[in-house]
């Protein structure tokens, strides 16, 4: 039963990071991102003009292109020119739901401009990059991790991968 209850606790929400090598300015990922949402979500999504930010009833996403903290950092860590964050909060409720329009949102950002990415949970944990023309699924999952980053899940970005631990490729 204990085991259970942190699963929900865990699944209560979920804060992740995309981290961007892109060629567009913050407005114009922003609107892309907004665009896509619209396509995918089929419901309200809401821009924040003042600010970078985007919220459906799945998640709420902050984009950032000019101040990122640990810019540096992240770059040494990822061994890529990160020049985009976007931070996403997945809302318990909508927790399965909104990881699949996540997903599909990533896989349309692929398509239109196919940028080099890493997908983070928890900070570091990476759950799955795309360098060079292929997105490398990380095998060194926590059990939560395993759960929810299943097969269906990952094809839908629509793009080929490849398995490989990304905890030891550092």
């Amino acid at each position: 039963m204990a085991q259970l209850e942190e699963y929900w606790e865990r699944r209560s929400k979920m804060d992740c990071e995309l981290f961007l090598v892109s060629n567009l300015d913050n407005e114009t990922l922003k609107n892309t991102i907004y665009n896509i949402l619209c396509e995918v979500v089929k419901d309200k999504v809401t821009i924040y003009e003042s600010f970078s930010r985007l919220s459906c009833r799945y998640f709420t996403i902050d984009i950032e292109t000019e101040d990122i903290t640990g810019i540096d950092f992240i770059r040494e860590e990822y061994k890529l020119e990160i020049n985009a964050e976007i931070r996403i909060q997945l809302f318990g409720q909508t927790f399965n739901e909104g990881l699949e329009v996540l997903f599909y949102m990533i896989g349309d950002i692929l398509s239109i401009s196919n940028p080099d990415m890493v997908f983070v949970e928890n900070g570091t944990d990476q759950l799955f990059r795309k360098e060079n023309d292929i997105v490398i699924v990380n095998t060194n999952l926590d059990q939560y991790q395993k759960k929810y980053l299943s097969k269906k899940l990952i094809n839908s970005l629509k793009y080929p991968y490849i398995e490989r631990d990304l905890c030891s490729a550092r």
